[in-house]
């Protein structure tokens, strides 16, 4: 299954469920988009995070470790699995790629227990897999 919904929520990013199959077992994913950086309460109950990031956006990137340094300041990030995803919806000659793989793997080993992967919504390249060894990790 492979569609996306969209539930009414007070945060700037968003709720959506997600159902996966893993193993012949059917999961429900609830999934929320903090839309910035991680609180205790987030901490608290949170059961895995995918850190995104744009391949094309400096900024982006470096925010992802910091959201990680303050997600550690809450919960003992070792109970908690995580991937990295980096984005290429939007590159093309005049967004040029600016992240490039040998950083991006620095990053999800900094981040220790963190699984890398490189998607594109546009075209839907690893958007499954990110869902499914995510869940597996769980």
């Amino acid at each position: 299954m492979r569609r996306y919904s969209l539930s009414p929520s007070p945060s700037p990013g968003g709720r959506f469920k997600k159902e996966i199959v893993v193993d012949g077992q059917s999961y429900l994913l609830l999934i929320r988009d903090e839309g910035g950086p991680p609180e205790l309460q987030f901490a608290a109950w949170v059961d895995a995070v995918v850190f995104v990031f744009s391949l094309e956006d400096e900024i982006s990137f470096q925010t992802v470790y910091n959201y990680y340094l303050r997600l550690c300041s809450y919960r003992n990030t070792m109970e908690v699995p995580m991937v990295l995803v980096g984005t290429q919806d939007a590159i093309s000659a005049t967004n040029p790629r600016v992240i490039d793989d040998s950083r991006a793997r620095k990053l999800s080993n900094d981040l220790k227990r963190c699984t890398y992967y490189e998607t594109c919504a546009t075209y839907g390249l690893n958007v499954e897999r990110v869902f499914q060894d995510g869940m597996a990790a769980e």
